[in-house]
């Protein structure tokens, strides 16, 4: 296929637009009616209603054009992989294809104007269970390779639109994905209003925890699949995944990692990880707050293999790092290449490493984060750095019925609110939104048109398949 030629507006920021970063307007900080008013006026700027567009792409964009301008840089042997698990369904392609939707929101003519820290990608799948540094179970969201500062409701736009798509993935219809979006935003909406009456200390110190998901569940069948969820939450860390990655030396007593092409394979001479791996760890330590520099100084590491995650990630370089302290407990770290977001060019936000971006936007969002989250450099490659699994705990569509897709649904509005009021303002956007019956048609409205371009999308993606423009190689995920 051609290169694309992919045009972005000259800038997103206007006369009308407002940096909610730093809580100030014109030179003051904002009080909460200061908040509240502030949002309500930038209601009569930008209308709710014109959030409900959905752009038009400029002349010669596609699908399969803005696919090939989405691998450029990925390693060519896992192109295949991340073609053939973004097949499997309307949704993995809409997962894998985060510029697709992005690009979409960048050409609108029309965003809110009310600018903060966004999670980028906020599809339903990237919400999840995840541990705090107290080992207690959160919700939230879990993943954040596109977070940048952009307009707030491109989360929310994201969000209902995986709803709609879900909705068909689990054999329900549009009308199921509407009322998933009406309680979604019916739960962000009402936690922003909470958010309102906390003070900035009481706001950060806040969680959603598995218990509170619990309490707030009253569908028995659906609360007895949350309580296994978290009962299994625990068991999976790096202990858990030793039989299955790796293997134990008879004479050293040493492990490392079993090779397992094309998913799994140790780095070869030229490739990253392949030396320099004291340097690389140096540098992750540094990135690390104190307390757990002393912390990781326990263990050494001891072998290093590339592993191939998740879908959009596919053909990034991704690896697994085994560490294990004098007594041979283990600790798995993953290394996950850190791109510029997408939409960085338009934004030119000064980001000194691609993995620290991603940091910031994790600790900046997230209720607690990995307590080895951090980041470092191979090469020219920026790198974040996490613990793999570590209690991480993802909703299987699979299975899914009605009643616990709408107590996800509103469980997602829960800890967006949040995430949102962690990073931004909750008075501004609590003013901005109103009580809710106005955003919530807009962009019921708005998820409807952007599913059904995802699934003409996706078709076009399927027939290049089928045409052999595409290759496939392993099974989808």
């Amino acid at each position: 296929m051609s290169e694309p030629c992919i045009v972005l507006p000259e800038r997103l920021w206007t006369e009308q637009s407002i940096d909610l970063t730093r809580h100030r307007y014109q030179g003051r900080l904002l009080t909460r009616s200061d908040g509240l008013a502030l949002g309500k006026a930038q209601r009569k700027k930008v209308p709710r209603e014109q959030l409900e567009q959905l752009s038009r792409r400029p002349k010669g964009i596609t699908a399969l054009n803005l696919y090939d301008w989405s691998n450029q840089g990925r390693l060519e042997k896992l192109k295949p992989i991340r073609a053939s698990r973004m097949s499997s369904s309307a949704l993995a392609f809409y997962r894998g294809m985060p510029a697709l939707m992005l690009f979409d929101q960048v050409w609108e003519t029309t965003n809110s104007g009310l600018f903060q820290q966004i999670c980028g990608d906020c599809h339903l799948s990237n919400f999840g269970g995840f541990a705090s540094p107290e080992r207690n179970l959160l919700f939230g969201i879990n993943d954040f390779d596109e977070t940048l500062v952009a307009p707030f409701e491109w989360d929310l736009k994201r969000l209902v639109t995986s709803l709609v798509i879900a909705a068909h993935e689990i054999g329900l219809d549009d009308n199921a994905g509407l009322k998933a979006i009406r309680m979604m935003l019916t739960a962000y909406i009402s936690h922003l209003d909470q958010q309102v009456s906390l003070s900035p200390l009481q706001v950060w110190y806040e969680k959603i925890d598995a218990t509170t998901l619990l309490a707030k569940t009253e569908n028995q069948k659906v609360r007895k699949k949350i309580e296994k969820k978290v009962s299994r939450a625990p068991l999976r860390d790096s202990s858990s995944v030793l039989p299955k990655l790796t293997r134990q030396e008879d004479e050293s007593g040493f492990r490392h990692f079993i090779d397992d092409e094309p998913l799994l394979w140790h780095p070869k001479p030229g490739e990253p990880f392949s030396q320099h791996l004291d340097a690389f760890f140096q540098l992750y330590r540094e990135s690390l707050k104190y307390d757990r520099q002393v912390l990781f100084d326990r263990y050494q590491c001891t072998d290093v293999a590339f592993k191939v995650v998740g879908v959009g990630s596919v053909g990034t370089r991704a690896a697994v790092a085994l560490f294990e302290d004098a007594d041979r407990d283990p600790l798995i770290l993953q290394m996950k290449e850190a791109t510029p977001s997408i939409l960085d060019p338009l934004f030119m936000q000064t980001v000194p490493h691609e993995g620290e971006r991603v940091v910031r936007g994790q600790q900046l969002m997230q209720a607690a984060s990995d307590i080895f989250l951090g980041f470092s450099s191979e090469g020219q490659q920026h790198y974040l750095v996490r613990q793999l699994r570590d209690m991480k705990v993802s909703i299987d569509l699979t299975g899914m019925d009605e009643a616990f897709f709408y107590e996800y649904a509103d469980s997602c509005g829960l800890a967006l609110a949040h995430a949102h009021a962690k990073a931004g303002n909750a008075d501004v956007l609590k003013g901005y939104l109103g009580e809710g019956n106005t955003i919530i048609s807009t962009l019921q409205s708005y998820a409807l048109q952007a599913a059904a371009r995802n699934l003409t999308d996706y078709q076009q993606f399927m027939n290049a398949i089928a045409d052999a423009r595409i290759e496939l190689a392993g099974a989808p995920e």
